[in-house]
């Protein structure tokens, strides 16, 4: 972290309250309300969220640690106070032993350490994290506190992405396990069928407005692969995708593109193996899978390629034996004007977030644009895919999109366009019905799965034989023939497991990458004594007891599934076990692909019971289509919060980021009427571009509209430093005077303006009485030893520079300004 360039002062008032803080960190802020009443009015319940780790910037004076330890316990949440170090050295922070685990208070180098130790890894896999800026943090007065909220958090973001990637192995085995019986037919039937033809893909960025036209106009000569979410865009344009593709197995993927479900008579769906399973299992086309159909078997299909849906897109292509892909609205950043989504997603319609701090990168356009550093990431695999088949034209239709090597940039009048002259309805033509061999494939598949599960139930067992060995051997010494023999013994197990359950056994250590984890050290071998090599062994078998009980409940749901699946099949089928079943694994659209197999004669024969229980599945689907109840529809209200976006206009400041402002700007200019906050933080980005331009007039004109009554210390701040640059020494005095009912650090400041208009009396009374109350503050010393020094007060000047040697004798600053007096006087 950077050293702080603020200047804090260890002097603690007491308010009127008798609450002990720091005027130089949190200003008058306690004078006007408790610290409680104040925390109330600033964080509400917010700072209170259960389940959550609560990740906050600034003690404000510790006041803030005490509020939260004398609440009530949050359940399931944790704390971490970030403090800057000046201030920390300043503070006397004591956390009750029995809470250090609930509360801790760190630097920010110590928090990137905690981070990466792991501790608290849960909450960033569940995406569980809060962060939270003190009431002197949020302020914007102490820049330096913005700087360490951007830092902050860009290292939680860059750990739970990453994080994300390593530990969402569990969703994936979960979501793959659900969808084995859907997964039929592996996406390698296309392969190499459309070699040296041209394809597009389509995905969600705001480019894809540009294009649609020329999508439409070409429409017959194009073969079409769209992400999810956007393929009912397309499908309204009256141009339709071939194929739809979807990869993401969290829950809420299914609301993300529930409005394809309804495209399943006109394009295929190809679909990651662990795609979110309400989405594949209540398909009612045809649809092939990418990846292993079953974690422990591998195969030769086409792999899942991440991190995003589009890399994935972007490959099927490249393997169905495409030369030439187009992308659109694959931009990987936001647009000129700030878009981040194309017309008509929930996404383009919440804006952009206003409190986020994201990345920024150059456009074939030669312009910056922003861009969530997950699209980043996405960026970069596409690099990498790149350059793994060079044989392969990427083409990228948008200016605007971010610049990748090996991915050129073609206006589509330029494009030369090889048709694959394949419509959709012959693509679906060309692809087999699952119904062809059902019963076949349903009962090899079960006896496959029940032969796993059998499997882990067994290497469960011995895992606890082992477990049991290992307490067993640590009540022994090592050197007897006991010990030896249960050592001995565990080996065993170890070599039956590899060699038995050969199959299984990465499968295991992939679906349990965290538990396994445990058990690594960084102790070299020579270093290990029989209990750490015993503890090992304890950690080691604990995780296999542990993730073959969640795989063997992982096939049980997988049978139960095989088992409904083949209910289905029947001519009279049980309806009560189906919708049953259907309810629990929340697929209650599957009564459509009943219905589908159904003929009227079964339909007619559905007694009054079954047929309400059809219908109510139904019913039941239909709400999942069109409810708005899931937080994902709540995108606008998230992103137009503006609780930390003073910390972004201060990080687009710090970086002379003109067009990051101006973006800003339109992002929050809508919110302006019923929001004089946001009204404020427009007029304080305007002011910063104007005074990042050197237009100092404009810079003024901006804060002078920002209402008296809403002025902070921070535009006051801004206000005083544009009125010195444009010598208005009136309004400077104005605004300091105003300033120091904050803070008596501006005192100083005063005295200097008085002497600069020429009111020495009053510059030097300003100076003594500040002095009065600080009389070590070196750095004011010395200015009132040199403007002493200038109106001729020469003995004056000379104490004052003799008292800032007292109290720093090392001060070459005082030591030559005291040898010129010496040498006038």
């Amino acid at each position: 972290m950077e050293r702080s360039s603020s200047v804090f002062n260890n002097q603690f008032s007491i308010s009127q309250f008798g609450e002990y803080y720091l005027p130089s960190v949190n200003r008058n802020t306690f004078e006007k309300v408790d610290s409680t009443t104040a925390f109330k009015q600033k964080f509400k319940q917010d700072i209170f969220a259960k389940d959550t780790l609560h990740i906050v910037l600034g003690l404000d004076s510790g006041l803030l640690v005490n509020y939260i330890l004398e609440a009530p316990k949050t359940d399931g949440s944790k704390y971490i106070f970030v403090e800057l170090p000046e201030v920390m050295n300043m503070l006397n922070i004591e956390i009750p032993t029995e809470q250090q685990d609930y509360l801790k208070v760190i630097s920010f180098d110590e928090l990137t350490h905690h981070i990466e130790s792991a501790e608290d890894d849960l909450y960033f896999i569940k995406d569980q994290i809060a962060v939270t800026l003190s009431l002197a943090a949020s302020s914007g007065v102490i820049e330096e506190y913005s700087t360490l909220y951007s830092q902050a958090y860009r290292t939680i973001n860059q750990h739970s992405i990453s994080h994300k990637t390593n530990f969402n192995q569990k969703s994936f085995f979960e979501q793959q396990m659900f969808n084995v019986v859907e997964n039929q037919l592996p996406a390698s039937l296309l392969k190499n069928k459309f070699l040296g033809k041209t394809a597009i893909v389509i995905g969600g960025g705001p480019s894809l407005d540009l294009h649609l036209e020329w999508i439409k106009e070409n429409y017959q000569q194009l073969f079409i692969f769209t992400v999810s979410r956007f393929a009912a865009k397309l499908s309204q344009a009256g141009i339709p995708a071939h194929i739809i593709v979807s990869v993401d197995p969290q829950d809420t993927s299914f609301e993300v593109n529930r409005d394809m479900m309804k495209l399943a008579g006109e394009s295929l769906f190809i679909n990651s193996h662990h795609v979110n399973h309400r989405i594949l299992a209540q398909w009612q086309g045809k649809s092939l899978f990418l990846g292993d159909q079953l974690p422990w078997i591998e195969t030769d299909n086409i792999l899942t390629i991440g991190p995003t849906v589009t890399n994935s897109a972007i490959r099927i292509a490249i393997e169905m034996g495409f030369e030439q892909v187009l992308l659109t609205g694959v931009d990987f950043c936001h647009s000129p004007t700030g878009v981040t989504h194309a017309k008509g997603s929930l996404e383009a319609s919440a804006g952009s977030k206003n409190s986020k701090i994201h990345e920024w990168v150059e456009t074939y356009s030669g312009q910056i644009a922003e861009t969530p550093i997950q699209l980043l990431y996405a960026a970069q695999g596409l690099e990498e895919e790149a350059s793994q088949f060079p044989n392969v034209k990427i083409i990228n239709l948008s200016e605007h999109a971010a610049k990748i090597k090996g991915v050129a940039y073609k206006n589509f009048n330029d494009i030369n366009i090889v048709s694959a002259q394949c419509s959709p309805a012959q693509l679906l033509a060309m692809i087999p019905s699952n119904t062809d061999n059902e019963s076949s494939f349903l009962s090899t598949l079960e006896t496959e799965v029940i032969d796993a599960k059998n499997a882990f139930v067994s290497i469960k067992k011995l895992s606890q034989k082992a477990l049991n060995l290992t307490n067993s051997a640590r009540k022994l010494k090592p050197e007897s023939i006991e010990y030896q023999g249960k050592v001995k013994e565990i080996d065993s197990i170890e070599t039956k497991i590899n060699k038995k359950f050969n199959r299984y056994n990465m499968s295991i250590k992939v679906f349990g990458y965290f538990e396994f984890s445990q058990f690594l050290t960084t102790k070299k071998k020579q270093d290990w004594s029989e209990q750490h090599m015993l503890k090992m062994t304890k950690l080691y078998y604990s995780a296999y007891e542990v993730i073959t009980q969640k795989l063997q409940n992982l096939t049980e749901t997988s049978i139960e599934t095989i088992r409904i699946r083949r209910e289905e099949t029947k001519v009279q089928p049980n309806i009560e076990l189906l919708t049953i079943g259907w309810n629990k694994y929340n697929q209650p659209g599957r009564v459509w692909l009943l219905e589908q197999k159904l003929n009227a004669t079964s339909l007619d024969t559905l007694s009054a019971k079954e047929s309400e229980q059809l219908a109510e599945s139904k019913k039941q689907y239909q709400e999942q289509l069109t409810s708005f109840s899931h937080p994902y529809f709540a995108m606008k209200k998230t992103n137009q919060n503006l609780d930390n976006t003073l910390a972004k206009i201060l990080d687009l400041k710090k970086h002379n980021n003109i067009k990051g402002l101006t973006l800003l700007i339109n992002s929050i200019r809508p919110l302006i009427e019923k929001d004089a906050f946001a009204a404020r933080l427009l007029l304080l980005a305007e002011h910063y571009i104007y005074f990042i331009e050197k237009d100092f007039e404009s810079s003024l004109q901006s804060l002078l509209q920002i209402e008296k009554a809403d002025r902070t210390e921070l535009e006051l701040k801004q206000l005083l430093l544009v009125a010195l640059k444009l010598h208005q020494l009136d309004l400077a005095e104005q605004t300091i005077k105003s300033l120091s009912l904050y803070s008596d650090e501006y005192f100083p400041q005063l005295a200097h303006i008085f002497s600069l208009q020429g009111n020495n009396q009053q510059a030097l009374d300003t100076y003594l009485d500040y002095l009065d109350k600080y009389p070590t503050d070196e750095g004011t010393l010395l200015k009132l030893g040199i403007f002493l020094a200038k109106i001729g007060q020469l003995g004056g000047a000379k104490s004052a520079f003799e008292q800032v040697l007292s109290i720093n004798p090392d001060s070459i600053s005082a030591k030559n300004y005291l040898e010129q007096v010496l040498q006038q006087a």
